[in-house]
């Protein structure tokens, strides 16, 4: 997996730009917000390994 430097810098602005939108609109804290984040990248990451035969669908 490559990725740019600057390619990463954009993809951590919009995750900050997203997750201040998503806990100010729906009032959840930083740390609820990036657990969530966290634990959804570990759950589709399973998927696209083939370690998880079916989709998480919420």
């Amino acid at each position: 997996m490559k990725i740019q430097r600057d390619q990463l810098r954009r993809l951590q602005y919009l995750q900050e730009d997203m997750a201040k939108n998503f806990t100010d609109k729906y009032r959840v804290s930083g740390e609820t917000y990036w657990t969530c984040v966290e634990t959804l990248a570990f759950a589709k990451l399973a998927v696209l390994s083939g370690k998880v035969k079916t989709k998480v669908d919420f």
